[in-house]
């Protein structure tokens, strides 16, 4: 064997090694894409699972005009529990919407989720306490801690065992002080969240008129009927309670109860967003189509490396070795390559586990080396190994030994229609994925960017709390903040972007009766949040009557009721005349998810909710400075909750509201980059391996004349019918899928042509830069080179 013979033994070993390694790289691609799709969806789908009454426990919330909340009265769970012995348990949870810092003598922290329950709850929701029963009704109350909250809290205690101790809440002066009776134990993922949970053996009793939010839960015995027990509950809120016990929650004493089951109430829960449901499916879809991208490119390489092998497979047919022989053998070695690409994934997950956790905002630590994972994740080794391994074994094990051993073999032309169908699958995916992110990130930057009809920018909403139902209270807080010289406007209400949300009052206008939001405010509201008036004015302390019954509404609310004048004109709502005095452009406060709802404005806080939302507008470029002098000061401004200073920036608290969309558009761009990679994979595999077996062909065509450029396109035309054919597929079903996830949002951007021609340009791109320096190589090649054995 001379010289020139021994490097080309050589070459192909190390091309043979080469797509071998390309092989488990772009499986382990696959797999990666799989194990952080699967850590979220895990984590998503199982909260409340471990409980044992998982499948018998249900909200009970109101509905009214498609609307639907999780509040309701509290006498609703006195009389569910008298009426329907089929309820074995009810029980409702009310939640203080405010950060307040819990004191001791020797420490302090500040709880932002701090609920009251009833005792039931307990035992429905499997809160458990250090060295306490919790299900002990003769207490007449048990307030419970975190074991962190306790840390903060007690840090000379153990947070097993320790005696009752006594805390203040806000301040030390606020006359406000509880007992902690000790913390919970550790709990997995619950929709009962809370950093501090108080109990009692009756939360609320059937009191009227009870101003504080309530959310009931039943626990059914098992079988029982739900749809009829729904007809009973209905009933029984109809008879005996919509008329007599509304205030949070008035605009649906007209409306119906239904039952939520609780494994719908993280994801899908009636009253909420549906977004968590669709982007676990989502990123189920994904990771599936990025693990068949992976395993295509596993069957196109088997295939298209078939002839290598042919002599080998010959041999053995000689020596007696049966098909099926044959077929286990390369079915084996496909699960062991699966095997081993599944465990580098893993492995590459865990090493980049901090990186992925900040891209993807997701704890990735929660099952990143649980059981659970590890199963699903060798089920998807099996499955793709089974999918992408059987018919390269199949066709493999069924060449015919005098053929090859005669030297006339060769399979390249027989598999190619397969394997060109295979990539063509593999850019319609990679297309897909391009036009999905481009279009996601554009609705998310119009999110970020559009118009919201209010302006949060620099705009602090105070989190300390204060009850400011009158005006006349808050004027003298509001001129001591306004004195400072980098404050703009100063305000209160009782609802704020991002956080508590206004409430549902029915309104009447010319003897019509519609449901609309209600949020009261202070003076300057207006012009604290940037809002436009057109039509009317805004309130002003200069009309005495705007504090008494000044009404400001939206757009929305005088299209509702057909207002054709609507200054001056008077609508009644929660007992009380409100005369209009102008009109703001709708403000998409509660997202873009949600249509702007009719709502009402007014000084007047006659509808029940406190106002203890605190809005200050910094001028700009003097935020920083601003601040450090309110806090500086901000005991002496706030006597009642003066010995912390807490803000949060209205924009980041609302960017909060479409976090599960900024966590789907990480993920998306994430499985974006796999399937590009994978594609690009496949691609170069593909190529070099067209290049190869048409070396002779390129070199015949430039011994008698054809330029390198000719050469080049040569080589890429099949390619380039690829690609076309890929992007006509694509582009419409890319269409289909986009615009059935921007059905989602209540507004939305235009889907236009050129972001799907852009799309297309971009992936052509990628695709020329892939198989460029191959085709341009082979075709400037020495043709002596590979015609001096011929």
């Amino acid at each position: 064997m001379n010289l020139n013979n021994l490097k080309i033994a050589w070459r192909n070993v190390l091309r043979t090694k080469l797509f071998t390694a390309f092989n488990i790289l772009g499986l382990a691609l696959g797999f990666a894409g799989f194990i952080l799709a699967y850590l979220y969806i895990n984590r998503e789908t199982s909260y409340d699972r471990w409980n044992p009454n998982y499948d018998n426990i249900y909200l009970v919330g109101l509905s009214y005009q498609g609307q639907y909340t999780d509040l309701t009265p509290p006498a609703l769970a006195t009389a569910i529990k008298a009426k329907l012995p089929e309820v074995v348990e009810v029980g409702r949870v009310s939640y203080f919407p405010y950060e307040l810092p819990f004191i001791s003598d020797d420490g302090e922290t500040f709880v932002r989720d701090w609920k009251a329950a009833d005792l039931s709850i307990a035992k429905m929701f499997g809160v458990e306490a250090y060295g306490i029963s919790v299900t002990d009704t003769s207490l007449p109350e048990l307030n419970l801690i975190t074991p962190e909250i306790a840390k903060a809290l007690f840090p000379n205690d153990a947070v097993q065992v320790f005696e009752p101790r006594l805390i203040a809440l806000q301040n030390e002066q606020s006359g406000m002080y509880y007992h902690i009776h000790g913390a919970t134990r550790p709990r997995r993922l619950s929709n009962l969240t809370y950093d501090a949970i108080f109990f009692k053996p009756d939360l609320a009793g059937d009191k009227e008129g009870d101003p504080l939010p309530y959310q009931t839960y039943i626990q059914v015995k098992p079988g029982t009927d739900i749809a009829l027990l729904d007809k009973k509950i209905k009933q029984v809120y109809k008879q005996e309670i919509s008329q007599h016990h509304h205030v949070v929650t008035s605009a649906f004493a007209k409306g119906d109860t239904y039952l939520d089951p609780l494994k719908d109430l993280h994801l899908r829960p009636q009253h909420g967003s549906n977004t968590g449901y669709i982007t676990v499916w989502a990123l189920a879809i994904l990771s599936g189509v990025i693990l068949l991208l992976a395993g295509i490119n596993f069957a196109n390489l088997m295939i298209a490396q078939a002839n290598k092998r042919a002599k080998e497979i010959g041999l053995k047919k000689v020596f007696g070795v049966s098909r099926v022989g044959l077929a286990l053998q390369f079915m084996g070695e496909v699960v062991f390559q699966c095997v081993l690409a599944a465990g580098l994934s893993w492995l590459f997950v865990l090493l980049c586990g901090n990186a992925l956790q900040k891209w993807l905002n997701y704890d990735l630590a929660f099952s990143a080396l649980g059981g659970h994972i590890a199963w699903q994740l060798l089920l998807a080794a099996a499955v793709t190994a089974l999918v992408s391994g059987i018919y390269p074994s199949v066709v493999l094990s069924g060449y015919h030994p005098v053929n090859i051993l005669k030297g006339n073999f060769q399979t390249s032309h027989r598999t190619a229609w397969f394997r060109h169908t295979l990539l063509t699958f593999q850019f319609i995916i990679a297309m897909v994925f391009i036009s999905g992110m481009l279009i996601l990130n554009r609705q998310l930057n119009y999110i970020r960017d559009g118009d919201k009809g209010f302006d949060p920018a620099q705009v602090v909403y105070i989190k300390n709390a204060m009850l400011l139902n009158n005006p006349a209270d808050f004027k003298p807080f509001r001129d001591r903040i306004q004195s400072y010289p980098g404050i703009e406007y100063v305000t209160a209400a009782t609802s704020v972007p991002g956080g508590i949300g206004p409430a549902e009052k029915e309104f009447e206008y010319v003897n019509e009766a519609r449901k609309a939001d209600h949020i009261a405010v202070d003076f300057d509201y207006v012009q604290t949040m940037g809002m436009e008036v057109l039509q009317g004015r805004s309130f002003t302390e200069t009309f005495a009557a705007d504090s008494a019954k000044g009404a400001i509404i939206n757009e929305t609310f005088a299209k509702t009721f057909g207002m054709q004048n609507p200054i001056g004109q008077t609508i009644r709502g929660c007992e009380t005349d409100f005369q209009i005095v102008g009109v703001v452009k709708d403000s998409k406060m509660e997202g873009f998810e949600r249509l702007v709802r009719p709502t009402v404005y007014s000084i007047n806080n006659a509808c029940g909710q406190f106002k203890t939302e605190i809005l200050v507008k910094i001028k700009p470029g003097t935020a920083r400075q601003t601040l450090v002098a309110l806090e500086k000061d901000w005991k002496s401004i706030n006597r009642l909750d003066g010995e912390h200073f807490r803000y949060e920036f209205v924009d980041r608290k609302y960017a909060a509201l479409h976090a599960q969309q900024e966590q789907l558009e990480s993920a998306f761009s994430a499985f974006t980059i796999l399937s590009i990679s994978i594609a690009m994979m496949g691609l170069f595999s593909m190529s070099a391996y067209s290049v190869s077996i048409r070396q002779k062909e390129m070199s015949i065509r430039k011994v008698l004349g054809a330029s390198v450029s000719q050469l080049f396109l040569q080589l890429n035309k099949p390619f380039l019918r690829i690609f076309l054919l890929a992007n006509l597929i694509a582009l419409p079903l890319a269409y289909l899928l986009i615009d059935r996830w921007l059905a989602i949002f209540a507004y939305r951007i235009a889907v236009q042509w050129w972001m799907f021609a852009l799309a297309g340009c971009s992936a052509l791109l990628i695709a020329f830069f892939t198989v460029a320096y191959q085709s341009v190589r082979a075709a400037r090649a020495n043709p002596v080179e590979s015609l001096r054995d011929e």
